[in-house]
């Protein structure tokens, strides 16, 4: 038995000895190698800046996963809107102009939702859509039919 312990002991210090081997490099840095940049740590989605037309975007309209979280904006003619679908809490999105999970042509509406493909957004995703007309346009999800948003274009 008392060999077995020992040799127990012993298998149990050289697996110690290799994964210590293992974890740590001999291998000098040469003056040339740099460390690998940092990755980004944000937990939130950056603010949207892109714009589409050169219209800076005067209103957002949120996703959440099968929910919009800012389901309305009010804008004016040339001005745009951002579609913005969070990394952290977005989903998987077709939206189109109509409701019900039903697409439904808008005259006026951006040209993106003129059929009902629609535009698709991931997780992350955010677009931005210029409004060249005046109305009232309302959005809905082809995948989650209880979404909807409205946007309000006003002269």
């Amino acid at each position: 038995m008392r060999k077995f312990v020992f040799g127990l002991m012993g298998l149990m210090l050289l697996c110690a000895f290799a994964l210590a081997a293992c974890g740590e490099s001999s291998v000098a840095a040469s003056p040339t190698d740099t460390a690998a940049p940092a990755l980004p740590t944000a937990t939130t989605a950056p603010a949207p800046t892109a714009t589409t037309g050169g219209a800076a975007s005067a209103g957002v309209i949120g996703m959440g996963g099968t929910t919009f979280s800012h389901a309305s904006t009010t804008i004016k003619v040339g001005q745009s809107v951002t579609f913005l679908d969070p990394s952290d809490s977005g989903g998987v999105h077709n939206i189109v102009t109509g409701s019900a999970g039903k697409f439904t042509a808008a005259a006026g509406a951006p040209s993106a939702f003129a059929t009902a493909d629609g535009v698709n957004f991931a997780p992350g995703d955010s677009q931005t859509f210029t409004f060249t007309t005046a109305g009232t346009y309302t959005f809905t999800c082809t995948i989650h039919p209880n979404m909807r948003a409205t946007v309000t274009v006003k002269p």
